[in-house]
């Protein structure tokens, strides 16, 4: 686990599948630029017996605040086979948005993925237009790199994302 002054990183338990799965699929509001997928919850569940949603090279952790109530998900995976580092995520669920529980799990997961692999780069990317993680990404040390041009299909249109880095000499 993974404390911080108002929410705790863990992993997944057994017994948060029902509640995760349900919040993680949500449709209703998963936020203006949060890409959501279908999932069925027979993968859901087998993917978690499989690996606990924890790898190597990818993970999912829960965000909960103080009371224990799951407010979100955080995770790292590996974007492309040839980079030194990971990416990072980060959703908060509806009903929890503007806490600042997103930057402090972004602080946490940052500081934990620097002191605990020998990765050199972090990366995230934004969908353009998504000025709240972007202003959240640069405060918390993560430089602009640039805009990958119609990477996404989102909303039923192409979209540009913007990548973001933070390397582990520009630790704060």
């Amino acid at each position: 686990m993974i404390q911080g002054r108002h929410i705790r990183l863990r992993t997944v338990r057994q017994a948060d599948l029902d509640s995760l799965y349900e919040l993680s699929s949500d449709q209703s509001d998963p936020g203006e630029f949060m890409p959501v997928g279908l999932q069925s919850e027979v993968a859901f569940k087998q993917a978690f017996n499989d690996t606990g949603f924890w790898q190597d090279h990818c993970g999912k952790l829960i965000i909960e605040d103080l009371q224990g109530n799951i407010v979100g998900e955080a995770g790292l995976f590996r974007s492309t086979h040839y980079l030194d580092g990971r990416e990072i995520y980060y959703r908060i669920f509806s009903g929890y948005r503007g806490n600042g529980y997103a930057r402090e799990a972004l602080a946490l997961l940052t500081e934990h993925f620097f002191q605990s692999t020998s990765f050199n780069r972090l990366q995230a990317v934004t969908i353009e237009g998504n000025s709240v993680s972007e202003h959240m990404l640069k405060k918390s040390g993560f430089q602009f790199e640039g805009t990958l041009r119609q990477a996404r299909f989102f909303k039923g249109q192409l979209v540009n994302l913007n990548l973001f880095s933070r390397l582990r000499t520009e630790r704060c």
